[in-house]
């Protein structure tokens, strides 16, 4: 039977909230959405329908009336919905856009696991990837979306279930049909059950080693016993492996997944209404329980719990010191942030600073504070200090210190003109907010709606509208040692503690403040230093936001408009994204002392920048604050510096900065170089207790090239030998000789990028390195039909995972062979990581990507295994790539093929969301020498060209025939012994340097 439904659009403004509440009073669906600037607009949708099954006569499709708060330049149109079962949706047409995405948020995360079931609600969110009722297949969904130029991803955290993805434009609708199925007839299939526990185990054994994750375990298992924060979230099989668990699961699903405590986001390029169609058609089947959101009401923390000292041993030999203080619920204040004031405060960087003092008495290196919102319940303030050695040993000092600093802030009471100075930087960041990628955004849009109201969901990070004085002094006040748990981390701890964590096996003691501590408190309160004191104004905050006027021939991509023997600039002024900011990318090439050819001179590199870092800090930050952002990092050709902000404050920060580093000596810091020299070595030793895969990922950069690559061994080796001497050397003659190149891109003339470059070359006063003297960097060529293998021994005694690479090298490519190399990526990634994580079960981070070394392309197999041994896994690849994908491309259809070629024409239609990233594209280009700014617009031009025979002859040749492959094995001590029965084909290498002798090199293609 059909219904009479009448729909009346009325177009009003709306100037105040007092207007809406007329509205809402008039008319039965008001939806309000912001078009643009201070008037909002609104579109008034009166529905009248009859009264059939499934349709509600004084229901209403949308409920909403809201102005939703966007940018000032942000030009994407958003409305909110309310679906006919409760679930609150934000929609967003983009028109400009190139990817769609979708999110949904489930108002329950792993507090709500039993506690005879723990890990239930991270298993859940897996379990959802893994087949429908109308979808069966369990890569159904993700063959879809990798299909379409998409990627996928979840995550459970405490108290939210967070499901999102990406995808082309035209494939949007398909998925989220696909996804919606998620919430409305998730199999749980017995098959895919025991599967995908195992996978959860393998995540949690990932993160065994994780510091984090440890820390984390050990201030959950601190609150109160029986209280619902005291948990254990990840989930294992000793935790999940029952007979009934599935049942559970089922059960879990059906108590907390419901549609009124979800949140949903739909981001596209099709109209609001489209959106608002799919969104109802495909969403509204989930089923509304009238579920109310997780509460709690009892405290995990109390006096019983509090006023502890946790000590712990790390992973990683690094020491640090943590305060967190629980504190009022912050959220309700949202408006007002004395969160924020404070975290600004305490984690200052700048002159007075906490920091600054910590340092000076070489008590502490790195400084972090921020708030953080608990069980919807109370809040978290956290002070995370990274000590030196004398830190650890007199982390009394350390503690007091602290306590002195919020002593300063009790005395002096909250500051308006420190509010304000906040309240403008957040409000300019907010008003040119550029867009980000739409896979990001909706995820965190969909977890800020369970948080603000949807009118403030775009701009809540940045709101700071109401100076509460009263409220700031509360919440200081209430930074006391009786709501404070303290977390002090060592290695020097070891064997000593006397406890152990349950799941992460992490070496732990616990107890009462005991009197020193107590006595610190009773120091600092009447005892602040005379060097701790509020921070100075903020110079950098600009004054003028004017955008240049669009023109008519500005050039589309940058250009060469400075070059002489020493300096090349390339420039483009914005004519895009209409921001007032700027992007200066800058690299500084020197060969003097031997830098790049010597694994001693990076050695010294390294101190002589952290030095460097430290001479620049208290300048840097209040430029940081203004949001100018400044990098300085060493590249594998000299130093490189990334600067970004307001145009406004840019070029004179600049030129301060640069006269900051011409004036650094490192005889003014000596007394902090044994410190430095300690944290060097400590970030160099804690790369071999990093992740296995993230060691082998990392390496093989460092295997394949000759010049400016050496081991983290070498390196720890030729430390031994440095003295501060040799830092002095060093930075009296790294920036004597160099050449500069630049890319300056932004909110600005070519005259003034011009003036930047020529004032910083009249600073540096360095001789000149000609182009053909920069060191050449040469990536090493590998055989044919050879394979060659570098293997090293995992030396953390507790590693249960080993991490294995596969590469197979192809060589300098051309545009067209670039793009054999995207489709066939775009064709193994899923069909990969379904054999060898879904199927076989090998590992939890199991990846396949594109590779380039030094202008040399490759395909990168990388797998890290808690469950079997390198060699296991290589055969493992092997097979999948010589028999599976070998018969996929082998027998593929042209229909498949164009699919796969679509997904690829996507991928380089997609726009730059911002000036930064567009920025980054471009400096990709200038450093490789090749300037090929167009490169997107060619291969599009050849793309659709390509026929499937040549990507199955090009498959054939380089990954099957005529491979050059290269294998890195890092081995767990649980693997060692199965390691060695299983026999390898390949040529082992111990040693990098062995490896790159019997190999000849390629050019290198960017100096050439």
């Amino acid at each position: 039977m059909g219904s009479d439904n009448i729909t009346i659009k009325l177009n009003v403004i709306i100037f105040d909230y007092a207007e809406c509440n007329v509205l809402k009073s008039h008319f039965r669906s008001v939806q309000l959405f912001v078009l643009g600037g201070d008037v909002k607009h609104a579109c008034v949708d009166l529905i009248k329908t009859d009264k059939k099954e499934g349709i509600f006569n004084n229901d209403i499709k949308s409920k909403q009336i809201k102005m939703i708060h966007k940018s000032t330049i942000d030009k994407r149109t958003f409305k909110s919905v309310t679906l006919s079962n409760s679930l609150l949706c934000l929609l967003i047409s983009d028109p400009e856009t190139e990817k769609s995405a979708a999110a949904l948020n489930v108002d329950v995360g792993s507090l709500e696991d039993p506690v005879d079931r723990m890990g239930l609600a991270h298993f859940c969110e897996h379990m959802l990837f893994m087949g429908t009722d109308k979808y069966p297949n369990e890569n159904e969904y993700q063959q879809y979306i990798s299909k379409n130029a998409g990627q996928t991803n979840a995550f459970t955290s405490e108290l939210n279930t967070n499901f999102f993805f990406s995808v082309a434009n035209q494939a949007l609708e398909g998925a989220l049909d696909r996804f919606a199925q998620f919430f409305i007839s998730p199999l749980f299939s017995d098959s895919c059950t025991e599967r995908e526990m195992k996978a959860v185990d393998s995540e949690y054994n990932m993160n065994l080693q994780n510091d984090f994750w440890r820390k984390f375990q050990l201030f959950h298992n601190a609150s109160l016993p029986g209280s619902q924060y005291n948990k254990f979230m990840i989930g294992n099989l000793k935790t999940l492996q029952f007979e009934d668990t599935r049942a559970r699961l089922q059960e879990f699903h059906k108590r907390y997944y419901s549609s009124n405590v979800m949140k949903l986001v739909i981001y596209g390029s099709q109209p609001i209404e489209t959106l608002e169609g799919w969104a109802q058609t495909y969403f509204e089947a989930i089923q509304n329980k009238n579920l109310a959101p997780p509460s709690y009401d009892a405290m995990p923390f109390d006096q019983t719990n509090l006023g502890q000292l946790i000590k712990y041993v790390p992973i990683k030999n690094q020491d640090h010191l943590e305060f967190i203080y629980i504190i009022d619920y912050l959220y309700p204040h949202y408006r007002s942030c004395p969160g924020k004031y404070l975290s600004h405060l305490i984690g200052h960087e700048g002159e007075n600073s906490l920091l600054s003092l910590l340092i000076k008495e070489d008590l502490a290196q790195e400084l972090s504070a921020g708030p953080s919102n608990t069980m919807k319940q109370f809040s978290e303030m956290t002070i995370r200090i990274k000590l030196t050695q004398k830190g650890l040993q007199q982390y009394l000092k350390v503690i007091q210190y602290v306590q002195e600093y919020i002593e300063l802030l009790k005395q002096k009471g909250p500051q308006e003109w420190i509010f304000k100075e906040i309240q403008a930087i957040k409000q300019l960041e907010f008003d040119f907010l550029e867009k980000g990628e739409p896979f990001n955004y909706v995820c965190t849009l969909a977890s800020r709606m369970q948080l603000y109201p949807i009118e403030d969901v775009l701009r809540s990070p940045y709101l700071m509208e109401q100076y509460q004085p009263e409220l700031i002094q509360k919440i200081t006040n209430q930074l006391t040692g009786d709501k404070l748990m303290m977390f002090l981390s060592s290695q020097t701890f070891s064997n000593q503690l006397g406890n152990k964590e349950e799941y992460f096996g992490t070496e732990y003691s616990q107890s009462k403040f005991h009197e020193d501590i107590t006595s610190v408190f009773k120091i600092a309160s009447n005892n602040i230093s005379p060097k701790l004191n509020l921070p100075p104004q903020n110079i950098y905050i600009p004054e003028h936001t004017n955008v240049l006027p669009s023109q008519n021939g500005l050039p589309q991509f940058p250009e060469l408009v400075l070059q002489n023997e020493q300096t090349d600039l390339w420039f483009k002024q914005d004519d895009r994204f209409q921001v007032p900011k700027t992007v200066i990318q800058l690299r500084i090439n020197s060969i003097e002392t031997g830098y790049g050819k010597l694994a001693k001179t990076e050695a010294i590199a390294k101190l002589w920048l952290a030095l460097l870092k430290n001479h620049v800090r208290e300048f840097n930050y209040l430029a940081e604050m203004a949001k100018i952002d400044a990098t300085l990092q060493l590249a594998p050709n000299g130093l490189e510096i990334s600067i970004s902000g307001f145009s406004d404050s840019i070029s004179r920060f600049v030129i301060g900065m640069f006269q900051k580093i011409i004036s650094f000596k490192p005889e003014d810091y000596q007394d902090l170089y044994e410190s430095t020299f300690v944290k060097i070595t400590q970030e160099l030793e804690n790369f071999k207790r990093s992740q296995p895969y993230q060691q082998v990922h990392s390496l093989i950069s460092v295997v394949l090239k000759e010049g400016s690559s050496f081991e983290t061994q070498e390196l720890l080796d030729q430390l031994t030998n440095i003295t501060f001497d040799d830092v002095i050397h060093f930075s009296n003659n790294f920036l004597k000789r160099c050449r500069f190149e630049w890319l300056i891109m932004g909110n600005l003339v070519k005259e003034e990028a011009i003036k930047i470059a020529e004032k910083s070359l009249d600073l540096f006063k360095a001789k000149t390195l000609r182009y053909e003297q920069v060191l050449q960097i040469r990536p090493v060529m590998l055989n044919e039909q050879e394979i060659c293998n570098y293997t090293y021994d995992l030396t953390e005694p507790t590693e249960t995972n080993s991490g294995i690479i596969v590469h197979y090298q192809i060589g300098k490519s051309d545009l067209r062979t670039q793009l054999y190399n995207e489709i066939l990526q775009t064709i193994m990634k899923t069909p990969f990581f379904a054999q060898l994580r879904t199927t076989e079960q090998l590992g939890y981070a199991v990846f396949s990507l594109l590779s380039d070394v030094r202008g040399i392309a490759g395909f990168t197999f990388l797998i890290q295994s808690n469950v079997k041994c390198p060699n296991y896994v290589q055969q493992r690849i092997r097979t999948f790539i010589n028999e599976n994908l070998n018969k996929q491309i082998t027998e593929m259809t042209e229909q498949d093929f164009e699919q796969f070629k679509s997904s690829v024409k996507v991928q380089l239609l997609e726009k730059d969301y911002s000036l930064i990233k567009e920025s980054a594209r471009m400096w990709i280009e200038v450093q490789k020498h090749q300037r090929l700014f167009d490169r997107r617009a060619q291969q599009l031009n050849i793309l659709d060209g390509i026929k499937l025979s040549e990507v199955q002859e090009y498959f054939k040749t380089y990954l099957i025939e005529k491979t050059k492959q290269f294998e890195i094995h890092a081995i767990s001590p649980t693997h060692k012994k199965d390691q060695e029965e299983i026999k390898s084909e390949s040529l082992i290498y111990n040693s990098s340097d062995k490896f790159k002798k019997r190999h000849g090199l390629y050019p290198d293609y960017f100096y050439q």
